[in-house]
């Protein structure tokens, strides 16, 4: 009986907290978290001003806490209700759900019910209330993420085995240079273990939640992904998630309020990426990571640091064409975020600034900050040059340029040479490289002379090269 009472009380909480309005009240309280962070971060702002504002901040602060605190009341109350109940037929009910077999049971089905909520309220939709609440709570709310990944390391850290010297490979560069079917290609190997859909919303404890999710699992049919490139996605495909990790343990260092900026993480992050890793490879049995990373080339030092053996691959592509595709997904992305701003709040959370209404471009010390119209051609053209200078200029030894145009080009046999350079076995796979047709929209000579050498100069050093 008291495990039925479990139920209802799981079932209970979770209309309770939806019908509340509690992702409405948990935004408010992130909003004013961010723009602390903001004001205490903002170089502009002079100390004076930072104590004259913070006050009413802590103010705005408390009075929300003190809301979401007696919206998490009235919702736990179903429980004491249901432990009374309980004693009167003879039952047990509050250390039942006071254990920890009964907290992880209750957690596990109220997750696996606000799952199925919102799939049956909005079954032509990802994102129901059930799985927004979920992913806000995982992704919107820092210390969740934080206390998850510690539960995680306790839980799993020592099962866990030591793959800081293995041949891992990282796949990063400037969006839209062919990043996601290059990992996807090598994924398909099956000699790596990487992030899934099937891991999110709680990216950071991914053996835990495999464990609480395993009995509503499901699976997808393969549909085509948000950026309209043809890429077919389902539950099992690898993708960009470990940027999650960076967020929640060091984003200050390099999430601005308009831009992102290089970084290099201290030695316990450092070590705690190390863990992070080892416990996805847990889950999946595994010793080899793959991760395909934009954000990535930030941080090449310190991915250097975590595996000295790992192989960090930069694809890059034709600059004219690389701008042009850039500039169409940041408008396609625009009218998306538009229209639907949970998709804008989900890729601000993934700290996926490349394009749309949240675009924060990457900028690099030592180079100016060029267009400032994200609207054009320049604009894209300029960060292009800008990453790839920048990437030129730092490349650890064990970063290797990656041509797509050679890739989409079977007779170069550069794919071939990529896999024997990762040790992996011959194979063509299912995934194949595309060219897409050249376009020449219009953009400044000037930059299009000093990107078509920059681009020479990548293809020299690429894999493949004969030069």
């Amino acid at each position: 009986m008291d495990w039925v009472f479990l139920l209802i009380g799981s079932v209970c909480f979770v209309e309770l907290f939806i019908r509340l309005d509690s992702l409405r009240q948990i935004r408010a309280l992130t909003d004013i978290l961010t723009k602390v962070a903001r004001v205490i971060r903002s170089p502009g702002i002079s100390d004076h001003w930072k104590e004259k504002i913070l006050p009413s901040y802590a103010l705005a602060l408390f009075k929300q806490s003190l809301l979401i605190f007696v919206i998490l009341v009235v919702c736990f109350l179903i429980f004491p209700l249901l432990g009374l109940i309980s004693h009167f037929l003879g039952g047990d009910f509050i250390a039942q759900s006071t254990s920890v077999l009964g907290i992880a049971a209750t957690t596990c089905m109220a997750g696996c019910y606000a799952f199925i909520r919102s799939k049956a309220s909005h079954p032509s939709s990802d994102y129901g209330p059930g799985s927004k609440i979920l992913h806000r709570i995982a992704l919107g709310t820092p210390f969740v993420g934080e206390a998850l990944f510690d539960i995680e390391k306790s839980l799993y850290g020592s099962k866990s085995r030591d793959v800081n010297e293995e041949n891992h490979v990282f796949v990063s560069g400037l969006a839209r240079a062919g990043t996601t079917i290059l990992m996807r290609r090598l994924y398909e190997s099956g000699q790596f273990g990487s992030l899934t859909y099937r891991d999110m919303p709680f990216v950071l404890a991914p053996n835990l939640w495999s464990k609480m999710s395993s009995p509503s699992l499901k699976d997808k049919e393969l549909e085509e992904r948000a950026h309209g490139d043809g890429i077919m996605v389902d539950y099992d495909s690898p993708e960009a998630l470990e940027e999650v990790f960076w967020k929640a343990r060091c984003g200050a260092d390099y999430i601005q309020n308009d831009s992102l900026i290089p970084m290099a993480a201290s030695e316990e992050i450092i070590d705690d990426f190390r863990t992070y890793v080892s416990l996805i490879l847990h889950k999946i049995d595994n010793n080899r990571y793959l991760s395909k990373n934009n954000n990535n080339i930030l941080r090449l030092g310190s991915l250097v640091e975590a595996f000295p053996q790992a192989t960090i691959l930069i694809p890059f592509r034709q600059p004219q064409q690389q701008a042009y595709s850039l500039l169409r997904q940041h408008r396609m992305f625009n009218q998306r975020h538009a229209e639907d701003t949970f998709s804008r709040t989900y890729m601000s959370w993934l700290a996926h600034h490349e394009f749309g209404s949240d675009h924060r471009p990457f900028r690099f010390a030592e180079q100016p900050a060029g267009a400032r119209d994200t609207d054009t051609m320049d604009y894209w053209l300029e960060a292009w040059i800008q990453a790839y200078t920048y990437l030129l200029a730092h490349l650890p030894e064990q970063a290797i340029p990656v041509c797509y145009e050679t890739l989409c080009n079977s007779d170069s046999g550069t794919w071939e040479q990529l896999q024997d350079w990762l040790a992996l076995p011959a194979s063509k796979g299912d995934e194949t490289f595309t060219k897409a047709p050249d376009n020449d929209s219009a953009c400044s000579p000037v930059l299009l002379d000093q990107a078509g050498e920059l681009y020479s100069r990548l293809c020299a050093k690429a894999i493949g090269s004969e030069q």
